[in-house]
């Protein structure tokens, strides 16, 4: 069987890592000089306790090739073939860890990085679609093959409650940032070729809800979609944007998870967001 792994930016309902035997990577998240090991030593209500008072801001960090390679033969047998979905390259180094521990792995496990140029739900729609082809019979070449096809037609879009966490982590300038802030601008977030960025400004809440929807709407059109809502401590608002989806999208299929950790520590509490890709491959 196909071992298949996921880094802990993968956002997914609760269930689906068992039903689709999906492992998880941990992060680290360091806050206060102390780090933190997202999925192990801390949870999200922790991680948002932590810096609601004051222990510091949260920085991530890739896995180090010598973990990954640890957690690689933690869950797979002499040789497995291991597909390991990560997080986009242009926004983390993990994708460079974890080749680097496929060259180490070579004489043990047939260990392949996938860069999903992309975060969030769309690593767990990539590694639901791994799993369903490989019990369908698929060979790991036709895998990587959809899943290159899937890379190609993700969007994600973002509104963030404001960019003071987007800043710190280097996301933006600290201009943008404090022109944001004065006005109280609702800055909207987008997946751009492997990056996220700020695409637009709305002046509120509502208005960046329906932005979102509109921004799925020009992409898609009428087109059948896979739809994740996520969200990071806001989830009246993401039950809102859930009705808006579900109302003016034609989506296939809408679930509804929290961010991770790891999203959440660049892109800030009350991020809402949708990520969507086409029913069909």
């Amino acid at each position: 069987m196909l071992k298949i792994i996921v880094d802990a930016s993968a956002d997914m309902p609760d269930g689906w890592a068992d039903l689709y035997q999906l492992e998880i990577l941990p992060i680290p998240i360091q806050i206060g000089g102390r780090t933190y090991q997202q999925g192990v030593d801390i949870t999200p209500d922790e991680f948002y306790d932590l810096i609601a008072n004051g222990a510091g801001h949260p920085q991530t960090a890739a896995p180090s090739p010598h973990r990954i390679k640890t957690f690689v033969e933690k869950v797979s047998d002499f040789g497995d073939t291991v597909l390991s979905i990560n997080v986009s390259g242009k926004m983390s180094s993990t994708v460079t860890m974890v080749k680097l521990a496929a060259n180490e792995l070579k004489e043990q496990i047939a260990l392949y990085p996938f860069d999903s140029l992309s975060g969030s739900a769309a690593i767990a729609f990539m590694a639901r679609e791994a799993r369903l082809r490989e019990r369908a019979g698929d060979t790991i070449e036709e895998i990587l093959a959809k899943l290159k096809k899937m890379r190609d037609d993700v969007m994600i879009v973002l509104t963030l409650d404001s960019l003071e966490f987007a800043y710190r982590s280097g996301r933006v300038g600290a201009l943008t940032a404090l022109v944001t802030s004065l006005l109280k601008i609702k800055p909207i977030v987008s997946l751009q070729e492997g990056m996220l960025n700020v695409s637009e400004k709305v002046r509120t809440r509502k208005k960046s809800l329906e932005c979102l929807v509109g921004k799925i709407k020009e992409k898609y059109g009428s087109q059948p979609i896979k739809v994740a809502i996520v969200h990071s401590q806001d989830i009246d608002t993401a039950m809102l944007l859930k009705e808006m989806v579900e109302g003016t999208l034609n989506s296939v299929e809408t679930i509804f998870t929290d961010l991770s950790i790891s999203v959440a520590a660049n892109l800030g509490p009350k991020t809402v967001g949708i990520v969507a890709v086409p029913d069909k491959i």
